[in-house]
């Protein structure tokens, strides 16, 4: 009998706390209607990393100086955030990890095209990162090197986020 998978939400989880130490949030959960979806993001990222916002508003300044994309073009940005540093990036490519390229997939499929994604800084892989937009970084934690990536869609919220020291 072959072993049933366990729940989307609780792979993302244990891939977040058995792997990647700089990894301090990777939340799918169904989403709050009454709140946003920076609201969300700042109740999951208060507790658990030294922010550099004040507020769930500063929050929201910060993840929307960039435009927001689809779920077109999410390819990379949670298997980036899971699987390289911030800090020394390797050469592996984190999209070539068979578990963790499903796990993306997964989670992109789960949220639906037409899910709106929000994030703080650059694509994590270079090779998919756009020119220069000139939009640059905006810290979000204290540490060195931070990477939140966040999304609502299909009755869904995600928050991703990634702390790196050098």
């Amino acid at each position: 009998m072959a072993k049933k998978k366990a729940p989307l939400k609780n792979r993302l989880a244990r891939h977040q706390t058995t792997t990647n130490m700089g990894v301090v949030a990777a939340t799918l959960r169904p989403a709050d209607k009454n709140r946003s979806l920076f609201e969300v993001c700042w109740e999951i990222l208060n507790p658990v990393c030294p922010l550099a916002v004040t507020d769930a508003d500063e929050l929201i300044e910060r993840l929307t100086e960039r435009p927001p994309f689809g779920s077109a073009q999410a390819t990379g940005w949670i298997a980036g955030l899971l699987g390289t540093t911030l800090a020394y990036p390797s050469s592996n490519d984190p999209l070539a990890d068979p578990k963790l390229r499903a796990l993306e997939d997964e989670v992109i499929a789960a949220l639906g095209p037409d899910a709106l994604w929000y994030t703080n800084g650059e694509h994590p892989l270079p090779a998919l990162r756009p020119p220069r937009s000139g939009h640059g970084w905006s810290p979000i934690t204290r540490a060195t090197f931070d990477l939140v990536v966040t999304a609502r869609g299909n009755g869904l919220d995600l928050v991703l986020a990634r702390i790196d020291e050098d």
